[in-house]
């Protein structure tokens, strides 16, 4: 290595001097003068302090050392001059793009710098340097080498690391610690292992870290912590163990137990604690503490609900809460005199006595039975009794029996009220469909293995909407409440009502011996269930409709039982309703047609196989066709044309009706401008929209999207809705018609007369056209009141401002009758049989009608 310059040379006072003697000492004494005493004195304080003095220059990129700092590398304790290359050798590659990236940071402001190195010896020896620096600079400014000094901070770096590795070493066995520990620090947590943050309940120890110890102890319990806390601290001791409650963020309780030391936390005074959760210690204590003061009472024969008994002679001793439960005094029940199987209930006498024999004979080690026993105010309580035979002769004959009475009164009511909640409808009283569901479960199994019969019956109420829609659901459940109390009225105690939900109940016969014994209980509850339901001040009637399976003949399941009776029961519907139906397999193979047909519906769309036909309208003063109504139907290709009136409902319930409605209304809108066209004016088509429809997501805005583009007015149509639909009309069903009333379609009431409509109704939704029911038109010529129905229907509704369309005419009376009337407009096949689009084209065009 080449010779050190003077520019390390403190007293050096030119830019370059002769070659320094390597060998020469650091100083001597006798050069001092009072010129450099000042810069000796600085570099023996460095020397001193092992503080090693460096000068990199800049015109040649050398760096030269002192003595000081060769020493720290290990080499001859003398000045060292080392080129780029040499200087750059000393550090690993990362650790040199450090040093290159603080000397450029800091060449150029004049400031002071300071770094952490590490340099690589010969050998392979890492030492690690604190440097520090700044740049020189001549007389006219540039700099001219940067000059520092270096210590050696080697031995502070492994102690650091050292201290690292046992604080991490500490921190894993604090995490792997089964206790809890925690350090407090001005009042907070500063610390927390992960035992400490299950203890506490939260999710993580970072949870805990600044929380207060008050969030998770109560009041009683931090008093006591604080108090030990403040005596450890005065004390200047540690380890002072305190128990408390901690409540954790669950809302549970765990007893801890803590031990504590005083510590110090970020230079601050701390307590560390060691916490444990005693909670299965303190309740294991507990429960033997209530053992052996149970134990202690059985000897000394008193204690609460500790009794011993006798068996050789009957006598017997009652601890004093064993009498507080039975409510007797002390002369009542000591000795042998005291009848127990008189005040234990009937019921219970027998499994009572087998228990205790099983438990005298060591058939069952302990005796336990629940039962009833009658205190002396004669009710009957729940207890749950528990003994022992502790005394044996020589032949193992008992001689002293002990145990235990425990009032479990409030335990049954308990479980019996959930039970009841489990089990049983809650309005009526009745079995719930689960529980229902048990039972004709075993009922169906002990029929089949006695060979017995049972009977279903399966009863839904006939017109019990329309009194919850007219009176309100308070009314309906008074309703319900009281038919079901008609029904077991007409069962025998042996048979099972129960109350599947809504409108239906059903009763399982049981044990039947003929099957003709059915049909007189289901014409009595026809008949109770037909008389008149009063309700507040209101007068209400309902019928019902039965159906009735039996099994094993119909059915061997229950699942097939209430199935076929559900059939029977749309059958008895379907007849006429206030009647029974048995099931027959026709029934069943209708169902089965039913769901095929329903099958079928969803392939008739798509292939055509559904058509419209016109019904014409004829505006009676004018005698011709203004109007048609729209009538949906199906020609199905094995079953031919079917009604609507079947195949409608299975769209409704399929979810088919939107599509259909939506084909229907394109189909309509498109023959309505045809007909318009041709006859120049606007013809309108009334169309029947479901209440399945007004269900559907905005059920106006594709129809009226329709007629934007078919560039049609919505005066072309007619929507015809039931009377029913708006009596509680739905939401949807209000802004559905609202919608079409601003799109200038009209409103008709299908069927008017047969429902509840009132005028304010009609009013409401904007109604244009009442539509008479055919079954006041069928008798106008003979039923009177039929005359006078139809007469005030058209008078009320031209007071309205509505017009009147009567439907079902077939005779010429009828159409008289109605012009004299004042009727407005009239359909039915005295005028034309429903005709498809080109028949009508032909009407319109020759208006050949009667």
């Amino acid at each position: 290595m080449s010779d050190a310059s003077s520019d390390c040379d403190p007293d050096s006072d030119s830019e370059t001097s002769a070659p320094l003697d390597e060998t020469a000492p650091f100083f001597r004494a006798d050069s001092l003068t009072a010129g450099n005493q000042g810069s000796l004195f600085y570099q023996l304080a460095a020397e001193a302090a092992r503080i090693g003095t460096w000068q990199r220059n800049l015109s040649d990129d050398t760096v030269t050392i002192c003595p000081v700092m060769a020493t720290m590398l290990q080499m001859e304790p003398a000045y060292h001059v080392f080129t780029r290359a040499e200087w750059q050798g000393f550090y690993r590659p990362e650790e040199l793009d450090i040093v290159e990236k603080h000397l450029r940071q800091h060449a150029g402001s004049g400031e002071p710098f300071s770094y952490e190195s590490r340099v690589i010896l010969q050998g392979g020896k890492e030492v690690w340097l604190l440097v520090r620096g700044m740049m020189i600079r001549d007389d006219q400014g540039e700099p001219v080498h940067i000059a520092g000094v270096s210590i050696d901070i080697t031995s502070r770096k492994i102690e650091a690391v050292a201290i690292e590795a046992e604080h991490e070493r500490f921190r894993l066995l604090a995490e792997l610690c089964p206790d809890a520990i925690l350090v407090i620090s001005e009042g907070r947590y500063v610390y927390a292992n992960r035992e400490a943050a299950r203890l506490f309940g939260v999710a993580a120890p970072a949870n805990l870290v600044g929380r207060l110890p008050e969030e998770f102890i109560d009041a009683r319990s931090l008093r006591e912590v604080n108090e030990r806390l403040s005596r450890a601290h005065q004390e200047k001791r540690g380890n002072l163990p305190a128990t408390w409650t901690v409540h954790r963020k669950d809302g549970t309780q765990v007893h801890v137990q803590a031990v504590s030391a005083k510590t110090r936390w970020a230079d601050k005074p701390a307590l560390e604690m060691v916490v444990r959760d005693v909670t299965a210690d303190r309740l294991a204590a507990q429960n033997l503490h209530l053992m052996s003061e149970r134990l202690k009472l059985a000897i000394e024969g008193t204690g609460e609900g500790i009794w011993d008994w006798d068996p050789s002679t009957g006598s017997h001793t009652l601890s004093g809460e064993l009498k507080k439960i039975l409510g007797y005094e002390e002369d009542e029940v000591m000795g042998a005199a005291f009848d127990w199987r008189a005040v234990t209930h009937p019921d219970d006498q027998e499994r009572v006595a087998e228990a205790m024999q099983a438990c005298l004979r060591g058939d069952a080690p302990v005796y336990q039975c629940e039962y009833r026993l009658r205190s002396r105010d004669g009710r009957w309580k729940w207890v749950l009794s528990r003994g022992v035979v502790v005394s044996r002769d020589e032949q193992l004959v008992p001689r002293l029996v002990t145990g235990m009475i425990l009032d479990i009164t409030a335990k049954k009511e308990s479980d019996e009220l959930i039970w009841r909640h489990a089990n049983l409808d809650a309005l009526t009283g009745l079995p719930n469909r689960r529980y229902f569901r048990e039972q004709l479960d075993a009922e169906v199994r002990m029929a089949a293995r006695h060979r017995r019969k049972i009977a279903l019956l399966f009863l839904d109420l006939d017109g019990f909407k329309q009194v919850n829609d007219l009176h309100g659901h308070d009314a309906g459940d008074l309703l319900l409440v009281e038919a079901a109390r008609r029904i077991k009225r007409c069962v025998r105690a042996t048979d099972i009502v129960a109350r599947l939900g809504g409108d239906e109940f059903t009763v399982l016969i049981t044990a039947l011996d003929t099957e003709s014994h059915i049909e007189p209980v289901c014409r009595k509850i026809l008949d109770s269930i037909g008389k008149p339901f009063t309700i507040g001040n209101d007068v209400s009637y309902v019928t019902g409709s039965i159906g009735i399976a039996l099994s094993p003949m119909d059915a061997s399941t229950p699942e097939d039982m209430l199935r076929m009776a559900d059939k029977a029961m749309y059958a008895a519907k379907a007849n006429g309703k206030n009647q029974f139906s048995y099931f027959t397999a026709e029934m069943d193979t209708r169902a089965r047609e039913r769901l095929r047909l329903c099958n079928d519906l969803r392939k008739a769309l798509a292939e055509d196989q559904l058509f419209l036909c016109y019904q014409p309208v004829v505006a009676l003063a004018e005698k011709r066709i203004v109007k048609a109504e729209a009538l949906l139907r199906w020609r199905h290709p094995r079953l031919g044309v079917i009604d609507p009136g079947t195949f409608i409902p299975l769209a409704e319930e399929s979810g088919l009706m939107g599509q259909i409605g939506n084909w229907v209304f394109q189909e309509v809108g498109a023959c309505a401008k045809h007909w318009s066209e041709r006859i120049g004016e606007p013809f309108q088509i009334g169309i029947n929209k479901s209440p399945v429809q007004f269900m559907a997501p905005d059920p106006g805005a594709q129809w009226l999207e329709y007629l934007e583009r078919l560039g049609l007015s919505g005066n072309n149509i007619i929507i015809e809705i039931s009377e029913s639909q708006l009596l509680q009309p739905a939401s949807k069903v209000i802004d559905a018609l609202e919608t079409y009333h601003h799109a200038g379609m009209q409103v008709a009431i299908d069927d008017f007369g047969t429902g509840y409509s009132s005028m304010s109704v009609l009013q409401k939704f904007h109604v244009d056209y009442l539509k008479i029911d055919p079954s006041f038109v069928q008798d106008l010529a003979t039923n009177h009141d039929n005359r006078t129905i139809a007469e005030t229907i058209i008078v009320m509704a031209h007071k309205l401002g509505l017009k009147v369309i009567a439907e079902g005419v077939e005779t010429q009376e009828q159409r008289d009758f109605l012009t004299e009337a004042g009727c407005d407009y009239a359909q039915g096949f005295y005028f034309s049989h429903p005709v498809q689009s080109h028949q009508l084209d032909a009407l319109l065009t020759h208006q050949v009608l009667h």
